[in-house]
């Protein structure tokens, strides 16, 4: 039987029931412009992939525009009836789909009953749905309110300024921008508050170096193709980068990420600190006067200026919105670092799945990556809707986890899905993840009767020429359960 409607699961212990924040997601992506670094929509052409090499068209830069959208649940009703004949929806859809075999769980997202459990403890290939996994761990054990900070600090012995990457990769080239994430620290604002501290010491003359000690290792799995660079889909995973490392004007729709992207923002930040009056000299030198490199007394590691990044659960509602893979993986990288371990591709999956073991049990959850661009990670339907359900019912920085998701029919890799369906788009909250042969949705629904349900729906291996009835079939259900008013 399909149906499990009094199965229980294990649960994390419940504090008290808290509500889905209310708020807005500040970024909705244009038409093609929303699509998932692999979740690109397998019907365009030239998306035609092998596994596990992996060819992807190249994926559009995003623009963003103001857009208000409702919030997954201002307050969640726990007196709205239950759905109980949601098995019944759910095997029709799937009665009726030329695709078989998907591995399903649909809860309650109160209780955490188990509606409707399908193959649901089956380790898949969750593609870019692994980011909700990534999101939750950077969540929790970063902290949502903290920042990233990109400094300058001074050598007096060399009159040497060392620019060092502090894991923001939404850098700006100019300006520090207060109201946005990406740019929200600007190597232009850095540079002429450098420029500001060595004037003040009488220092006007220094050599420059680039520090990316942060992060350890390689900088780009060997579980990734190099000729995604040029594409746009991932980039040189390095704690200094320039708009995630896109190359090319932001007016373009599409866009590849550079090869060095800490170079290549050491490049900005060196020619804005020229154009701030010092000068760059090619070597670093000992100071000719003892009180031409004093460092102010006030800053006793040596540090001249630093910019700070957008919140953590801002770059969060990014890389979920935007499906960032980039984003992402530094997301990874610093988990790993506030668990006290090197910040690099190798620590950053078993950090994630670290710091998420202390809240929810993960079963036999793998990752190989934290973006989800490795067909290597494995997740199963239960382990998802477990972190999902998780945040529903938390009192602390996970408990907004499915407000950053995408929005159906106005936001990021949903703007072009539900949006025929006037109960699903606006209420359907969910992280998309496709690859050539796969395609999952997780993520939770207010239903008809007010209900708030939590969900994941995943298959792999899915022949190429099938993936559209797929996804269709995968949006039916959700869309089902939105229009549910099934006591």
């Amino acid at each position: 039987m399909n149906q499990t409607p009094d199965r229980k699961r294990q649960k994390r212990s419940k504090k008290a029931v808290a509500s889905i924040t209310a708020g807005s997601l500040a970024v909705v992506l244009a038409g093609l412009a929303a699509v998932d670094a692999y979740d690109v929509f397998p019907e365009l052409p030239g998306i035609l992939i092998t596994d596990p090499a992996i060819e992807v068209q190249a994926v559009p830069a995003p623009h963003a525009q103001a857009q208000d959208v409702p919030a997954p649940a201002s307050a969640l009703d726990d007196s709205a009836p239950v759905p109980t004949t949601i098995p019944d929806k759910v095997d029709k859809v799937l009665s009726e789909s030329k695709v078989k075999g998907f591995g399903i769980e649909i809860r309650d997202g109160l209780s955490d009953e188990v509606l409707y459990a399908k193959n649901e403890t089956k380790p898949r290939t969750p593609a870019s749905v692994t980011k909700v996994l990534t999101a939750s761990a950077a969540l929790l054990t970063i902290g949502g309110e903290e920042r990233l900070r990109t400094t300058t600090e001074f050598d007096p012995a060399t009159s040497t300024v060392t620019l060092t990457g502090g894991g923001d990769s939404l850098l700006g080239a100019g300006e520090s921008q207060p109201g946005a994430v990406n740019g929200h620290a600007g190597l232009t604002t850095l540079a002429q508050e450098t420029a500001a501290s060595l004037k003040s010491q009488n220092v006007a003359e220094v050599a420059l170096d680039l520090d990316t000690s942060r992060y350890t290792g390689e900088d780009f799995s060997p579980g990734w193709e190099r000729s995604d660079i040029a594409k746009g889909v991932i980039a040189p995973i390095q704690p200094l980068m320039i708009d995630t490392g896109y190359v090319g004007s932001k007016d373009k729709d599409w866009r590849g990420r550079s090869e060095h992207p800490a170079k290549d923002a050491f490049a900005v930040f060196t020619k804005e600190l020229k154009a701030a009056g010092i000068t760059v000299t090619d070597d670093p030198k000992p100071a000719q006067k003892a009180e031409d490199a004093k460092v102010d007394a006030d800053t006793e590691t040596g540090e001249l200026a630093s910019v700070e990044s957008a919140t953590i659960a801002e770059i969060v509602e990014y890389a979920l919105v935007h499906s960032d893979n980039v984003v992402a993986e530094v997301l990874g990288n610093e988990v790993a670092i506030a668990q006290g371990e090197p910040g690099s591709l190798e620590a950053g999956p078993q950090a994630v799945l670290a710091a998420l073991a202390d809240s929810v049990d993960l079963g036999k959850t793998h990752l190989e990556d934290t973006s989800g661009l490795s067909y290597d990670n494995q997740i199963s339907p239960h382990d998802l809707t477990t972190i999902l359900q998780a945040s529903v019912v938390a009192d602390d920085s996970l408990s907004n986890l499915i407000s950053y998701l995408p929005v159906g029919g106005l936001t990021g890799t949903l703007t072009d899905r539900f949006t025929k369906d006037k109960n699903a788009a606006g209420t359907v909250h969910a992280k998309t993840g496709t690859l050539s042969t796969v395609t999952s949705l997780a993520g939770g629904v207010l239903d008809a009767d007010g209900r708030y349900l939590v969900f994941t729906l995943q298959i792999d291996d899915v022949d190429k020429d099938r993936i559209l009835e797929a996804r269709k079939t995968v949006d039916d259900i959700v869309a089902a359960l939105a229009n549910c008013g099934c006591r």
